[in-house]
């Protein structure tokens, strides 16, 4: 039943996200079908693309499609008209899409290459060839290694990019002058006379005790949400996770951090400067194994003859490459939630 219920709910899901008036409705809709997708992923037993999908689809999506619905003009304010050529374009891609898929096999037929020749092979040679007891993490970091690699960079090029479009209009990291007066003026205050605006209707008292509770209960929380997240990263080559579901937990980390403390508490946490060198360490990093391997004699990522045990070698090559995606992905996820708030607060 479970298995019937939650494809169904995702399509009324759908259905409901595109009927909504309401973008903010919109927004929350798409959030519980992220979650509900996240649930599917760890049914059909794909437990690293369910971090993934909950991070990213239900958390990441959601708090960034509000920020940018709230720089937008209402219904009322904006031009109603529709860009017929955007339009047609994206029908046309669509249509091309579709028209590929008609020469796929059917996922479920189990003569089709994949199920006859390459995956028996992995499950056997896998441990054999490259030590690894994960089959998955064998795949993405040897038999794939090169491809992961492609990706990786392809993931510092999106940050970089990123930074070049959207910082560019304001290279202006600090708050407006005209709200530091205000600040200033809260700091000098008495508990006296912050209780007595506060009976006059004043905000100060009020937001301090709703910003209290939000605040203990982020700092208990984010210790054990970027250990989890150095453990996915870690632990990826023995079980489900990896550089990439991990690499997001830590970036949703600081974006928490950044969303209940507020951007300039969060860059004296992590720098603009330290967040833009992460970007491409971690690609240095996964690509400096591979010249470690060549410098030792071996192939470009061939991990075994990094260290005198074959075994224990690739475990380690595999771990070093694991963090080097972590390190891009994550310093990425902060740069797109960077950029998109200090666009956000300049403007």
């Amino acid at each position: 039943m479970i298995d019937v219920a939650i494809p169904l709910f995702l399509v009324v899901c759908g259905i409901a996200v595109l009927l909504a008036k309401d973008l903010i409705s919109s927004i929350m809709i798409f959030s519980v079908y992220s979650l509900m997708m996240a649930i599917e992923w760890v049914r059909l037993n794909a437990v690293d693309v369910a971090i993934t999908e909950a991070a990213v689809g239900a958390g990441i999506s959601t708090v960034l499609f509000m920020i940018i619905l709230s720089r937008t003009k209402s219904v009322d304010e904006a031009e109603k008209h529709i860009n017929l050529p955007a339009l047609l374009v994206a029908v046309g891609v669509a249509a091309v899409l579709l028209y590929g898929t008609i020469d796929l096999p059917h996922l479920r037929d189990p003569n089709i290459a994949p199920s006859t020749h390459v995956t028996p092979y992995y499950l056997e040679h896998a441990y054999k060839e490259t030590g690894q007891e994960n089959v998955v993490a064998a795949i993405l970091a040897s038999y794939r290694g090169y491809d992961t690699l492609g990706e990786t960079v392809v993931v510092a090029t999106a940050g970089f990019c990123l930074i070049l479009l959207l910082r560019g209009r304001n290279n202006k990291y600090a708050p407006h002058q005209s709200e530091k007066p205000a600040v200033t003026a809260v700091k000098k205050q008495t508990a006296k006379d912050v209780r007595i605006k506060s009976d006059k209707g004043h905000p100060y008292e009020t937001d301090q005790d709703k910003d209290i509770i939000k605040k203990t209960v982020t700092k208990l929380l984010l210790p054990f949400i970027q250990l989890f997240g150095l453990y996915v990263i870690v632990h990826g080559e023995l079980g489900p996770g990896g550089g990439f579901q991990g690499g997001v937990i830590l970036g949703v980390s600081i974006i928490i951090y950044s969303l209940v403390f507020g951007f300039n508490d969060a860059q004296k946490r992590m720098s603009v400067k330290t967040k833009d060198l992460l970007v491409s360490s971690g690609a240095l990093i996964y690509g400096g194994i591979g010249l470690l391997a060549l410098f030792f004699g071996g192939n470009y990522l061939q991990y075994n003859v990094l260290l005198p045990d074959p075994k224990f070698a690739s475990t380690i090559g595999i771990m070093g490459i694991e963090i080097g995606v972590g390190i891009t992905v994550a310093a990425v996820m902060i740069t797109l939630f960077y950029e998109t708030v200090r666009i956000d607060a300049n403007d």
